[in-house]
Parts: C-alpha cells; structure tokens; sequence
C-alpha cells in the first residue's frame, strides 16, 4: 500500500536576478532530459534557443549542487524544470554531489512527537543554532512545522521511531505495523506483517550497501510452537525482497530500544540484566551478513544511551552527570574521545531545574541538543560557552517522546531507489 502526499513548503522571496533568469528557463517547452539536446529553435521563442541551449550542461550542474528542499521549490518554477528535477538521471548526479559535499547542520531536519498519536513536529537543525535563543527557561521561539503521519493510527497507539537512513523513516505504529515514510517527498509503504508476531525488545533500520537493500531488523522472545517456553528471534525485513527472514536470536539477550546505524552496521548497548541501567559493551549487528559480531568495549562506565551524530558512534549517560563519549574511528577503541562532561558543579541547572538529559545531536558549533524532563519535557540546547541550557521547543505532552534527525533525499520508500517526485 503505497500513497503520495503533497507537503509543499511555504516559499521565500525570489531575488530580482534570478527571476531574470527563471523567466528565460521557463520558455523552455516541457522536454525530457534525454530529449532536450535534440530540440530545435522553433520550439521556443527567438533569441532564447541558443542561449538555453549553449547553457543547458551548467543549469543542470548548478541545480545538481542544490540541497533537496531548494529543488523541491525550484519544481515549481516550469514544467521544464520540473520534468529535469524528476528524471532519474539528474536525481543520481544529485545524489552524487549530496555525497561529496557532505553532512552539515544546514541539511538536516529534525521530526519529533508534537500531537501524539497523529501528527510530528518538523523543524530544521539550522535553525535551532541560528534562533534568538530565550534566555530563560520555559520559553522557545524556533518555528515548527506539523506534519501529519501518513497512515491511520489506532487509539491509544503511538508512534516508535525504528530508525532512519538515506531520508527514510522506519516507523512502527498500532503495535504490530511498519511504515517506511520519506517527510520530503511524502511517499509512505506499509511493510506485509511477520508470520510470526512478537512485541520487539530492540529493533533498527539501515541500508545494507553490499546488496543495496534496506533493511529493518527487530529482535524478540517468542513462542515458536505455541507450548514450549520462551524462544529469542531476530527478524529481519528486506525492501528488495519484500519478505522478512527469523533467525535464532542470541541467549540471554539483554539489549533494548532503537539500534544506531553506522558503517553498515547496526549498534545496540549490551546490558548484564535488564533491570541494570548501565553498559560496557557494545553489540554491532551487520545488515549485509544478518548476524551479530563481536562486541565493541567502552572505556568508561555509567553508560545509558547510545547514538548517531556526524556519522560517528556515540554513547551517553542517562542518570547523573551528563556525559558524551565518541569514537572518532570507528572501530579503534583507543579513538573514543570524551567530548562533553557535565555535572550539577558546572551546570547547577541539571540539579536544580532538570532531572534527565538525552542528548540527541551534537551540532557543528559544538552545541548539544537534548530532550530535557524539567517539569515537562522541552527540546534543549546546551551552550558550552554559556554553560547552560537554553529551551527551544516545547512538545505537547506525551508519555514517550520520539525524535529523529535526518537528511532530505528523493529516495523512494517503495522500492529503495531515487523515486520521482
């Protein structure tokens, strides 16, 4: 079940050189990519045939370099253009540039709970850096955009965040149900159910690069035959397939929540018991081989949390102190590196205002964002330099806040590729 979606964003001001230059491009009659150096000066008005002509390969690189939400505007511009922007070939030397450019705060989005169960709060991770921030607690002034979920939800049900990769979401909702949703181009696939349905102890979503598949992976204790005791699983859905695979999960299995994905590979902390809220290890899972591999030491303790932020591997305290440590290499472990440290001596805020911190990002002018519990939960930045959190956002209330920070792409949900849009 597939369904598209329009979510046009409000558009800026237009300066008056590039109006002069959009106003010539739009005399370009609707013509393919392929099809459009075999055009002839009869097809658009005198004058403008050679001129568009001797510059079509440099519009096509300069609208190649552009981030996705500025070709999303530019569709809008003439059906030239917008033919351009779909055809599959322009999207892959997109993504191209995408890739060579790299991750930076202005590319990212961040989705959050607003109105749970139905709709998400979308604001950019730029913007958060660049707000007046208020100087008291309790106020925030970043403008948020609602964006409604794409598929109807039970009540009483709300949204899991399963993970995201490549601009897709993977989502579980009304308990039993995943969705794979792209929030920049609105396309939404409801995944088929699991033969054999288990509530997820721990679960994630990443892009197996080696068979160019996404993947979601959820790890349970089922009844297999119905009788016998407890049995742990690990289920895997492939998108290229269409199916999902059940695997023996490992024993004593005490791993919980959402995996980070990194490096083709998806990472959860791995606790002694489930009732202890801390971790030494580290257990990587590879999309491409479906297995577990040897586990990842810590060198530090009071570990809670664990993320993705740059494309790096980080892991977080969740009680006490706040702490951020970061393997800058992955895989070495000598390259885990403290990069922030806080305590109620520093920051007499975590003592007197705020009683849990979850970092969620770690911004490029060293700023860290975090959800906050501070008589309700607020969207937070803590600023190095002033040594103190500043709020940004406020989400409506809801028992279990979920977040996830990601890069516009034009890649489908539906079959894996870079879709039309």
């Amino acid at each position: 079940m597939t369904k598209r979606t329009n979510l046009r964003p409000q558009l800026k001001p237009i300066s008056k050189p590039a109006l002069k230059f959009l106003w010539m491009i739009r005399k370009k009659r609707h013509l393919s990519l392929s099809s459009r150096r075999s055009s002839t000066a009869t097809d658009m008005p005198d004058g403008c045939a050679a001129v568009l002509t001797d510059h079509e390969d440099v519009l096509v690189e300069i609208l190649a370099r552009l981030p996705v939400k500025t070709l999303i505007r530019f569709r809008c511009v003439c059906t030239a253009w917008r033919s351009l922007i779909s055809d599959p070939h322009f999207l892959k030397k997109q993504r191209k540039y995408d890739a060579e450019r790299g991750v930076n705060d202005s590319d990212l989005r961040l989705l959050f709970s607003m109105k749970p169960p139905s709709s998400m709060g979308l604001v950019d991770l730029k913007g958060l850096k660049d707000a007046e921030l208020a100087k008291r607690f309790r106020e925030d002034r970043v403008a948020t955009r609602e964006l409604d979920f794409p598929v109807s939800l039970d009540h009483g049900y709300e949204i899991v965040n399963v993970g995201t990769c490549n601009g897709i979401i993977c989502i579980q909702f009304n308990r039993g149900e995943y969705a794979l949703w792209n929030p920049c181009t609105g396309e939404y696939n409801v995944l088929p159910k699991p033969s054999v349905f288990c509530y997820p102890r721990y679960y994630g979503f990443g892009y197996d690069e080696i068979n160019d598949d996404y993947k979601v992976v959820k790890g349970s204790h089922c009844e297999t035959d119905g009788n016998g005791p407890l049995k742990p699983l690990i289920q895997v859905f492939s998108l290229r397939k269409g199916t999902w695979k059940t695997y023996p999960g490992p024993k004593n299995v005490c791993m919980r929540g959402q995996g980070a994905f990194v490096n083709g590979k998806l990472h959860w902390l791995w606790f002694e018991e489930w009732w202890k809220s801390e971790s030494k290890e580290i257990r990587p899972f590879s999309l491409a081989e479906e297995k577990f591999q040897e586990v990842m030491p810590i060198p530090w303790n009071n570990i809670g949390g664990i993320l993705i932020s740059g494309n790096r591997l980080c892991v977080h305290s969740e009680t006490g102190a706040v702490r951020i440590v970061m393997m800058k290499e992955y895989g070495v472990k000598e390259s885990w590196t403290e990069v922030l440290y806080l305590t109620i001596f520093t920051v007499p805020q975590i003592y007197d205002e705020i009683c849990k911190v979850k970092p969620l990002w770690i911004l490029e002018n060293g700023d860290v964002l975090a959800y906050t519990v501070q008589q309700g939960g607020y969207l937070s930045l803590y600023k190095p330099k002033d040594k103190a959190f500043r709020n940004v956002i406020k989400p409506e209330g809801s028992y279990r806040f979920e977040s996830v920070i990601y890069r516009e792409t034009f890649v489908s949900p539906v079959t894996g590729n870079l879709g039309e849009i």
